[in-house]
């Protein structure tokens, strides 16, 4: 009888053990739009949508910041998206640039820099929005 009982208890724990490690594996590491990028030409700025942090060169030097300088124009009409990779997106600034030539007769318009300013801001929450809830 005692032995019927262990086995018994045995073959439950067993069950909910086995039970328990059957699952779907999940790959939650950082959202398959995190290396999502725009990326002005014209301007040598790269924006991550992600975090909404802005990269831009300062003489020889490349700074992060959340808002850029105003003397750094954006332009939707030469924007680019791009993924990339790597954890600073300039490391293959000359690529970039290369591939993805201003044309010769581009000037920017300085009135369209607000709305790009307020589109990348909006595109950056939407997409934090988006991961926060999976």
């Amino acid at each position: 009888m005692r032995r019927r009982i262990k086995m018994s208890v045995v073959a439950v724990l067993l069950t909910v053990g086995l039970t328990a490690c059957i699952h779907a594996p999940r790959h939650n590491d950082a959202p398959p739009y995190r290396n999502d990028y725009y990326y002005y030409p014209h301007a040598n700025v790269y924006f991550q949508v992600y975090s909404g942090d802005y990269y831009y060169r300062d003489g020889p030097d490349w700074r992060r910041v959340r808002v850029l300088p105003s003397h750094i124009y954006l332009d939707h009409r030469v924007r680019r998206t791009l993924v990339i990779k790597e954890p600073k997106p300039y490391e293959r600034h000359k690529t970039h640039r290369e591939r993805y030539k201003v044309p010769g007769n581009f000037s920017y318009n300085r009135k369209q820099d607000r709305s790009e300013r307020v589109h990348n801001h909006r595109r950056h929450l939407e997409y934090r929005q988006r991961w926060e809830r999976q």
